[in-house]
């Protein structure tokens, strides 16, 4: 019998629990960035590329500072917060906020625990997001993720997200050459 994860509201109390969630992963494949400058005319092209070794993401962790974040978000009451369970454990969170200065969600979160990846819950998470904003009127559900996170990528490309933007000095001076550029991605609603 397929166990299927139990989707709610989050709460305060789950805020501690976080790290139950093991939200690292790993990619074979990233978007290499080729930028080519003439003044104001940029180019930007991505290429995907296999990564030998693939990338390990192993700081993917919910410490003080971020369960801060995310308790500061959860008691504005003006977003979306679902945790997805099983058996008393989180495998699963989704941490939206809402955006009133351009009416749009801002996905801080997507996590599935990489036991429960590949099983619907990242899925079922994202149409949870989806069908709260269509309620709530908003025009778009936005997010970022990094050119090293193939995975995600796919995610958002199969999911109906279209990639509208990069930042390739988001993260350092370097992100092009470190393989690890920002991508924009948005889910019109």
């Amino acid at each position: 019998m397929r166990v299927e994860p139990h989707l709610r509201p989050m709460t305060a109390a789950d805020i501690a629990r976080l790290g139950e969630i093991d939200a690292n992963f790993a990619s074979p494949h990233y978007l290499d960035v080729r930028k080519e400058t003439d003044g104001l005319n940029v180019t930007w092209r991505l290429i995907q590329r296999p990564l030998n070794p693939p990338f390990i993401c192993t700081d993917y962790v919910f410490d003080q500072r971020e369960q801060k974040a995310i308790r500061r978000r959860l008691t504005s009451g003006d977003g979306l917060w679902l945790v997805a369970e099983v058996a008393g454990r989180l495998v699963g969170l989704a941490d939206i906020e809402h955006r009133r200065w351009n009416n749009s969600a801002w996905v801080w979160h997507i996590a599935v625990d990489r036991e429960w990846r590949r099983r619907g819950v990242g899925t079922r998470l994202m149409r949870r997001v989806v069908a709260w904003g269509r309620r709530k009127e908003l025009r778009a559900i936005m997010l970022e993720t990094q050119t090293n996170n193939w995975p995600a990528c796919r995610f958002y490309l199969r999911f109906g997200f279209r990639l509208t933007g990069l930042d390739d000095h988001y993260y350092t001076n370097r992100d092009i050459a470190q393989k690890e550029v920002a991508l924009f991605w948005t889910f019109e609603l």
